[in-house]
């Protein structure tokens, strides 16, 4: 069985990729028609592999909590850092709230 947070951090790089793909895609004219769309649908489906193996060990509520968490903060950098996107206060305070969840749920 491969190290869980060897697996964790594939599917969520795939999950980001995935969403950077679509935010292109909603750029377009047609954007259900966009190779972008084509490309990030099949990297969510990539994303199920992932999650198979780890819910073979781990229960929903952890894995759930540590994707969640680690895809919120990739996330908030990419649309912060490649789409320019303002974050709020709340949205920060947000972010660290998911990352004391990550504490809370793993200790």
């Amino acid at each position: 069985m491969p190290n869980s947070y060897i697996v964790l951090l594939f599917i969520v790089v795939m999950t980001v990729g995935a969403d950077y793909a679509l935010k292109v895609a909603s750029g377009r004219t047609s954007p259900f028609l966009s190779a972008w769309f084509l490309y990030g649908a099949a990297l969510y489906a990539v994303t199920a592999a992932g999650w198979i193996i780890l819910m073979q060990s781990h229960s929903l509520a952890q894995i759930g909590v540590l994707y969640s968490s680690a895809t919120i903060v990739a996330l908030t950098g990419l649309g912060y850092l490649l789409f320019g996107e303002s974050l709020s206060t709340r949205q920060i305070v947000g972010v660290a709230a998911a990352l004391i969840a990550v504490v809370l749920v793993e200790h």
